[in-house]
């Protein structure tokens, strides 16, 4: 489906518009656009979400004027559609919403929008037509018998749906591993940054995109895609506490903790954790946790952990360990990673990836890289 654009600087409306902003649930529109819609198009002051006048509110601050969770701006985007669903004579002209004070990823944002599948009388802001993300390749750089090339930008014509047609990559780096693991079949799989555009659909049991056009980035490698996972993390937490060295932090659910040498990292659900050398970071299921040179980083269900010590993840996770006589575990079909380094010039020089599949390699299990091979360690 061809999408309207929203108009830029919109400072009137026809009798059938109506302008949607960003709120806060406090429905203080002191600012940005939600200052515009008061201003202009009948927004009203104390009221967080809905339609006021000609301008519609969608809440990306909670009522600490911190982010909005995953769970509360999806039932608000759904509301939203709920009502341009009902009014297919209005024309709906969404806004950047998210993306001024609020502070979100437009490329977040606009992966949002686009699972919410809004009615075609929704114009979206040319920032929410395109998405960048990650997609893994075979050696030979093909993907389901498909030869992609670096650089370049792939097209097909017609409709496209996840999972059955269309060009697909992740927004989530950890998710392109559910595809492409770090070795396959036929030895190093290539991982590289996209950007979808065009006709796109989504599949939500994770954050696989499908799209009717593909331009193929940048490639970075199995380093660069846990990198990126961390700051994918770190990007959604709504909230941040740092402590000083030695000192413990700790961050709930969403939250970033950061802590310096020796010191101790905690944080919940979907949060990031960061600790220093001989520090201990911890994250909950689908979080990132990563400490120093010999630290330990231990992450939940569908979580990273990276370290130059040991790493551990909960099932369906990433763990990553490089160093020297550093440790790795995981829980059921998680992905290890291990690398061992020379002393002196600190080059990797072995390493090894695999599955946890219960029979080669045992779930919550500590190994060690030796002669090449894992090792059962305690």
């Amino acid at each position: 489906m061809k999408r309207e654009l929203t108009p830029e600087n919109i400072q009137e409306l026809k009798e059938n518009q109506i302008f949607v902003f960003g709120s806060n649930m406090n429905g203080n529109h002191a600012g940005g656009a939600a200052r515009l819609a008061v201003e202009k198009f009948g927004a009203i002051m104390g009221q967080a979400e809905g339609i006021q006048g000609q301008s519609y509110a969608i809440p990306t601050l909670n009522k600490d004027m911190q982010k909005v969770t995953d769970e509360e701006l999806i039932v608000s985007l759904r509301n939203f559609k709920h009502y341009a669903d009902e009014h297919p004579e209005l024309t709906f002209l969404l806004t950047k919403i998210g993306c001024g004070i609020a502070g979100f990823d437009t490329n977040y944002m606009a992966y949002m929008i686009l699972r919410t599948e809004l009615p075609s009388n929704v114009t979206f802001p040319v920032e929410f037509t395109r998405i960048k993300g990650y997609k893994g390749f075979n050696p030979d750089m093909t993907c389901r018998g498909f030869q992609y090339e670096q650089n370049k930008m792939f097209e097909q014509e017609g409709e496209v749906k996840a999972c059955e047609n269309g060009f697909h990559f992740c927004l989530h780096p950890l998710d392109v591993l559910g595809y492409y693991p770090p070795v396959g079949d036929n030895g190093i799989n290539r991982y590289c940054r996209v950007e979808g555009d065009g006709n796109m659909s989504v599949d939500t049991d994770d954050t696989k995109v499908a799209c009717s056009r593909i331009a193929i980035k940048t490639e970075i490698g199995i380093r660069g895609l846990v990198k990126a996972a961390i700051s994918y993390v770190r990007e959604r937490c709504t909230n941040e506490y740092n402590a000083e060295p030695g000192k413990p932090a700790t961050a709930g659910d969403y939250g970033a903790a950061t802590a310096g040498d020796s010191g101790a990292a905690t944080a919940g659900y979907r949060g990031a954790a960061t600790a220093g050398d001989r520090g201990a970071a911890t994250a909950g299921n689908s979080g990132a946790a990563t400490a120093g040179n010999s630290g330990a980083a231990t992450a939940g269900d569908r979580g990273a952990a990276t370290s130059r010590g040991k790493a551990s993840s909960g099932i369906n996770g990433l763990s990553v360990v490089r160093g020297n006589n550093v440790k790795v575990r995981g829980g059921m079909g998680a992905i290890l990673v291990i690398a061992e380094e020379d002393n002196e010039t600190y080059d990797v020089v072995d390493w090894k990836a695999v599955v946890v599949d219960g029979n080669k390699v045992k779930a919550d299990t500590w190994y060690m890289l030796v002669g090449g091979e894992l090792k059962e360690v305690d």
